[in-house]
């Protein structure tokens, strides 16, 4: 018998689509996936009365570490399993299907709504210029590479968006941006300061649906309805995007027209290149030897190739090419070859 993965949409009545109600009022058994996300009280509600003992609630250990169980079920009988969103956005149960398709029992898979699409519709911003996707747990575990996820994406121009924790009550904008906040006293790329803007979207897709955008010392502040949460940091703004901050998000007018995304990298690396163009003017050679020349070659090699990095978009190799080029002037100067002062600026 087949196992159908079944999306519930945005977690709420609205969401539920026929497809996935025709899908499930056919199932003998039907899993209720309660971890990955939220779904709203009332289609819990609307759930249980529609299916009643066929409905069963399922935890991580049901859904991951029973996946043996699960199979042999469905060697008996129509398995339903209630995934709020898309079933396989989190690619939390594909290791279900794997399992699945190992002993040949068919996999079918509902889409639905899911908070990655929606939550670039409630933006307004152009769904296309996101980049990799980011989360942050309740506990706070991993916010700093959260903070790394974003400078990357903001180095070339993409838009973040970090899906906040939904278990135990959720993680909420606030609290989230703290830990941010505190990652950006300890690195300092520019990202979360207190006038950086920021996009608070929350419990998209229902009544209580907030969206907002502007500064985040003003983001602090905001009342919000309960998780879940999410945050979006912009990239570079198209035109349409800045109209549709402004319009759609009453963002204010002077931040969103000024905004420039910060870029740590790109601008740490424009200034190392800076640096060594002067040295290489300015070098005194003290060893004027075959070697000493080659390896200043080797150095305006590097020189150059972390330019047309920097010219193409590949901030990160731009910024290894050029510090492969200080280290090698570095060296030459420590064993006396060369002479030569860093620039202070």
């Amino acid at each position: 018998m087949p196992i159908h993965l079944i999306g519930l949409g945005l977690g709420t009545i609205e969401y539920l689509t026929l497809g996935a109600l025709e899908t499930a009022e056919r199932m003998d058994e039907l899993l209720l996936d309660t971890y990955t996300s939220w779904i709203h009280p009332d289609l819990m509600k609307y759930l249980r009365e529609k299916f009643g003992e066929r409905l069963v609630k399922a935890d991580r250990s049901m859904l991951e570490e029973r996946v043996d169980e699960l199979i042999r079920k469905a060697e008996e009988k129509e398995i339903g399993i209630l995934v709020p969103g898309d079933p396989l956005i989190a690619t939390t149960h594909i290791s279900i299907i794997l399992e699945a398709r190992r002993r040949k029992i068919p996999v079918y898979l509902i889409y639905g709504v899911s908070i990655i699409s929606a939550s670039a519709s409630a933006s307004g911003l152009q769904a296309y210029k996101f980049g990799r996707i980011t989360t942050i747990p309740r506990d706070g575990v991993g916010v700093e590479t959260c903070y790394r996820v974003v400078a990357e994406n903001l180095e070339k121009g993409l838009h973040s968006l970090i899906l906040l924790d939904t278990a135990d009550g959720g993680l909420k904008i606030p609290d989230a941006l703290k830990m941010l906040m505190r990652v950006e006293d300890k690195l300092g790329y520019g990202i979360f300061d207190r006038d950086s803007m920021v996009i608070c979207l929350a419990r998209i897709g229902s009544s209580e649906e907030l969206r907002w955008a502007g500064r985040i010392i003003e983001a602090l502040k905001l009342h919000y309805p309960p998780p879940p949460h999410l945050i979006i940091v912009p990239g570079e703004l198209h035109f349409a995007e800045v109209e549709a901050l402004k319009e759609i998000l009453g963002a204010d007018e002077e931040l969103v027209e000024s905004y420039k995304p910060p870029r740590y990298e790109r601008e740490r690396a424009r200034s190392y290149i800076m640096k060594v163009e002067r040295v290489l003017d300015e070098i005194r050679i003290r060893v004027d030897s075959e070697r000493v020349m080659e390896i200043i070659e080797i150095v305006k090699s590097y020189l150059e190739d972390s330019k047309k990095f920097l010219e193409n978009g590949e901030v990160f190799n731009a910024v290894a090419a050029i510090s492969y080029a200080e280290g090698l002037l570095d060296s030459l100067r420590n064993i006396g070859y060369v002479d030569f002062e860093w620039p202070r600026t």
